[in-house]
């Protein structure tokens, strides 16, 4: 299992952000799969950083989110984008795509919602609106009665 793959999808965007911007201030080999240097933090810390690709949790970080803990921050994620760029672009290409297709997946599903609405029987839909007023959260039929009901005043 890869780097990318344990980090957080968090950490993953955020150590793109960091090695597109620049972050990454030192990086050196220093082994078989090993690489160390520093990366500068978003308050201007400046972080020592090893990652391990042969064994990815043992990679380690000086920030208080990695520290003494075996996972994939951000600061080790723009280290790994910063000795292997083809790697970045790809993953920014599949985080794109990734997202063009959920709002392809999104855009359907509202269409065959209106679809479906529009074949419902007024008597059908009034008992759903009433159902979702009632049993929904209590802000939904509180948005209802002020902006249907201009006239109740409680």
């Amino acid at each position: 299992m890869g780097l990318l793959n344990i980090a957080s999808s968090a950490s993953a965007w955020r150590g793109y952000e960091y090695y597109k911007s620049g972050r990454i201030k030192s990086c050196q080999a220093t082994g078989d799969g090993r690489y160390e240097g520093q990366v500068i933090g978003s308050n201007g810390t400046s972080y020592q950083v090893k990652i391990n690709l042969e064994h990815p949790r043992s990679s380690q970080c000086s920030c208080p989110h990695a520290d003494g803990k075996r996972i994939v921050c951000k600061h080790m994620v723009a280290l790994y984008f910063s000795v292997f760029s083809e790697e970045a672009e790809d993953y920014y290409r599949e985080v794109i795509e990734a997202e063009e297709e959920a709002e392809r997946e999104q855009e359907q599903l509202e269409n065959a919602v209106i679809e479906h609405v529009g074949k419902m029987k007024k008597a059908d839909l009034q008992q759903i609106l009433l159902q979702t007023l009632f049993e929904g959260p209590e802000w939904q039929f509180e948005r209802f009665v002020r902006e249907n009901l201009r006239e109740y005043d409680g």
